[in-house]
Order: C-alpha cells, then sequence, then structure tokens
C-alpha cells in the first residue's frame, strides 16, 4: 500500500497518532502527498511543535462554512465547544507561553475547580462532569478521575493560532493578560471570590452591587459570577430583586 494512503486511512480512523508511529511523515514527498489526498475531502493535517502527535482537522474553509455545522460533525453542542476552549486556555497555551522547556510537560486541572468556576455558564457538576466524560471519548481530554489533562486532539483540533488571535482580540483577553502576567487561571475565580468575601465583612456582611463595585474596582459582570459561585457554595446570599439585591454573608443579619 502507498505509505500516504497508510497515513491518511490511520489518521482517518484514529483521529491522532503519535509522531514516532509514523516516521515516514518526515519524508517531505510522503508529507506532501498526505497533505495532497487530506485536502481533497476538506481535511487538513494537523502538526505542533508542542504535541508529541499528528493529526487532522477540519479545513478552515470547511469549518468557516454556515451550511456545514462542524461542531454536531463530532456531536458536539455549544457548550462541550465552550468548555474546549477553557481547557485549552488552560492546558495548552502553559505549555505553549514556557515552550517545550516547560517546567509542568503536563498541566492539570482539577474536576472541582471547573465545576465551581464554571458552573454559573455550564450547569452543575454532573453536567460539567458529563462535558469531561464526552472529551476524553473524542481524545480531546486525558487523565484519570477528577485529574484532568490534556488529549492529543486538544493541541491539534484545534487551530491553536487562530484561536490565540481570537481570544487576544475578544472577549477573553483579559484572561490571556493575567496569564501572561504569572496569573494561576484554575486559581483566578476563587481568589477574586476570595476578595469578594473580604470586602463584604470590611463592609459589616451585606452590600449593594454598586459598593461591591466601587471597592473591588471589578465590572458588575465579574461581580456576578463570583456571587454566583459563592451563593452556590452556601457562602452568600442574596435579597431583593435587581436594582434592589443585596449580598450578604452567610449567617449574617
Amino acid at each position: 500500500m502507498n505509505e500516504a494512503i497508510r497515513i491518511c486511512a490511520r489518521l482517518l480512523r484514529t483521529g491522532a497518532l503519535p509522531h514516532a508511529e509514523v516516521p515516514e511523515l518526515d519524508l517531505p514527498e510522503v508529507h506532501r502527498e498526505v497533505e495532497r489526498r487530506l485536502r481533497g475531502v476538506g481535511l487538513v493535517l494537523a502538526t505542533s511543535p508542542y504535541s508529541e502527535h499528528v493529526g487532522i482537522r477540519l479545513a478552515p474553509e470547511v469549518a468557516g462554512d454556515p451550511a456545514f455545522e462542524a461542531a454536531s460533525n463530532l456531536g458536539l453542542r455549544a457548550d462541550a465547544c465552550a468548555l474546549l476552549v477553557v481547557l485549552w486556555v488552560r492546558l495548552v497555551l502553559p505549555k505553549r507561553q514556557a515552550g517545550k522547556k516547560s517546567p509542568e510537560p503536563h498541566p492539570q486541572v482539577r474536576l472541582d475547580i471547573l465545576a465551581r468556576e464554571l458552573r454559573p455558564l455550564l450547569g452543575d457538576r454532573r453536567r460539567i462532569r458529563s462535558l469531561v466524560t464526552q472529551l476524553r471519548r473524542l481524545n480531546f481530554l486525558a487523565g484519570q478521575g477528577e485529574v484532568i489533562e490534556a488529549g492529543p486532539l486538544l493541541e491539534l483540533g484545534i487551530d491553536g493560532e487562530r484561536l490565540l488571535a481570537f481570544l487576544r482580540g475578544g472577549v477573553l483577553a483579559s484572561l490571556l493578560k493575567e496569564r501572561q502576567a504569572g496569573a494561576k487561571g484554575p486559581e483566578s475565580l476563587a481568589s477574586f471570590s476570595s476578595k469578594v468575601l473580604d470586602v463584604l465583612r470590611r463592609l459589616g456582611g451585606s452590600a449593594g452591587m454598586t459598593d461591591l463595585v466601587r471597592e473591588t474596582g471589578a465590572p458588575a459582570s465579574r461581580l456576578r459570577i463570583a456571587l454566583r459561585s459563592l451563593a452556590a457554595d452556601g457562602s452568600v446570599r442574596r435579597t431583593g430583586e435587581r436594582r434592589s439585591s443585596r449580598y450578604h454573608l452567610a449567617g449574617s443579619d
């Protein structure tokens, strides 16, 4: 069998392969032929200096076609795609920033941290665990039990350069700046929530949103996420509605 055909067949069957299993890809003529054959069916060969695997992903013109629902091709809903982006930032971006000599070759995040941070956006712990299981089954994620690591397709199945460009110019730009400054992503919400609790204590155990914005210097949108997380774990309770809402430390009068 032609070597390029064999490699394409294996990639189509598994989605990703250890580079060590297909050393023929280092031959320029084989590499070009594999790329040509994949392009013929709307795919591109995915490689990365940050990954020991090679894989495939949709060609940009296919993924960008509004008539082609790329996410549903893998059975992924919007919440699973959102979790993919978050975990790419947590598990892949640190390795890219540190380079190949990263002191932490396999970044990890724990399920309980994800559940605490993302509950307002993705649902309760059971739902987030279900999404993690689905993404593990598709080789986007690895790890066992509560410990989540990057799978081979998290780096290769996502166009990292395009995602970085989007993040830097989009709604997650502030998260990237925090990480580049040395902030730990998995701890960011927990740290901010702790700050909100300190502010509530300083204000006598109760405050409105205007007070919290003034004292923390944070936008109301970020405060709402932290307050929902704190309410979910029983640290804070809310009274009133809309502009009359107030937030109280649990146990305070």
